[in-house]
């Protein structure tokens, strides 16, 4: 079935004492119903259900039906339907691709493994576009095995850190990520983090570049050892690093990149969900994130969700997962986690022009 847009608020044009506003004598609909009406015939649902739906929504049969007839003898109207078969055409082969896909006996799943070689990740998995998890894929770099808050706090504990705050707390007008952006030192974020019952409250993200602050360096020799996913000239603008308390989220999204995302320290819950979930592009914020929250979803403002198939896994130290470009996931971090993730592949990963969320 067709993602059908929301329906507005109040059916018709109304004066404040209630009667249908008029317009040349004649009771009409508002510009918002119409668009709905509009976009509902372009996604191919009939015009008796459209009617139906307005008479339910209180509009009268009359105005109902000739409203919607002179919607479809709109040149806006056709044009419209023209980009609404392209549409569902398209939705017919995601559809078959997903269908097809199901049919294998482990498709819910996500295929664990000791790392494959070279050859065959890139042709199994990376170009296949097939997530991964990778029991072995930090082997390469020992020295990931001393990493956790006792850790950071002995070796760093002085240096100051960026790290986001108040995440729970309403969000700040403007750039939403400016208004959460703390200073601290290392050794009282560990002493904070260790300390913390299951939290989104405070974390440090991607976004902070940890992996850019000089003070640092040292700290990501630890990973300078060759990979054999991984470009050697590789450096912090292809390196990013999260660590927070149990609880933390990083909601529904996905990336412009391929991404080799390890567990270092902890334990995280990762749900995944194929691009071809068209439904999650329906409700897309901030260029690469969903505005469903896959832990409790909204069925009545999105019920198409319901039928995205997911993939869950559960990450421990030492493992790694391959997020294929384009995959959505949502993270939850199930202990007090640090993390580390790669994106400069040996084959190519710039696909910086992927961002439908942006498309307007």
């Amino acid at each position: 079935m067709p993602f059908r847009p929301r329906r507005p608020s109040h059916p018709a044009n109304r004066e404040p004492g209630g009667r249908i506003a008029r317009e040349g004598g004649a009771a009409s609909l508002s510009d918002e119903w119409r668009t709905w009406v509009v976009e509902n015939l372009a996604l191919g649902t009939s015009a008796g259900d459209v009617i139906a739906s307005l008479r339910a929504h209180g509009v009268p049969d009359r105005v109902a039906a000739l409203e919607v007839e002179l919607l479809r003898r709109s040149p806006l109207a056709a044009a419209a339907n023209r980009l609404g078969r392209l549409l569902r055409r398209h939705e017919l082969v995601a559809r078959l691709k997903r269908e097809v896909a199901g049919l294998a006996s482990e498709s819910s799943t996500v295929e664990r493994r000791t790392a494959p070689r070279a050859e065959e990740f890139f042709e199994r998995y990376y170009a296949a576009g097939v997530p991964l998890v990778i029991a072995d894929a930090l082997k390469n770099w020992p020295k990931l095995a001393d990493w956790s808050p006792a850790y950071f706090k002995h070796n760093f504990g002085d240096v100051e850190v960026e790290v986001m705050t108040r995440r729970d707390a309403p969000r700040v007008a403007g750039d939403e990520m400016e208004g959460h952006r703390t200073m601290t030192r290392i050794g009282d974020f560990c002493d904070r983090v260790t300390a913390a019952a299951p939290t989104n409250d405070f974390y440090l993200v991607a976004n902070n570049r940890a992996t850019n602050r000089p003070a640092l360096e040292h700290l990501f020799e630890d990973v300078s050892a060759p990979h054999e996913y991984l470009d050697v000239g590789r450096d912090a603008r292809w390196t990013s690093m999260w660590f927070g308390p149990p609880g933390t989220v990083t909601p529904l999204h996905h990336d412009t990149a391929n991404v080799l995302f390890c567990q270092v320290f902890g334990r995280k819950r990762i749900r995944l969900f194929s691009p071809l979930e068209l439904s999650l592009t329906h409700a897309m914020r901030d260029g690469v994130y969903s505005s469903i929250d896959a832990e409790r979803p909204d069925a009545e403002a999105l019920p198409e969700f319901a039928e995205a198939a997911a993939r869950q896994v559960v990450l421990s130290a030492g493992e790694a997962l391959f997020i294929p470009v384009g995959w959505w996931h949502h993270v939850y971090a199930l202990e007090v986690s640090i993390n580390l993730a790669f994106t400069a592949f040996k084959w190519p990963n710039r696909f910086e022009w992927f961002y439908p969320g942006k498309v307007e």
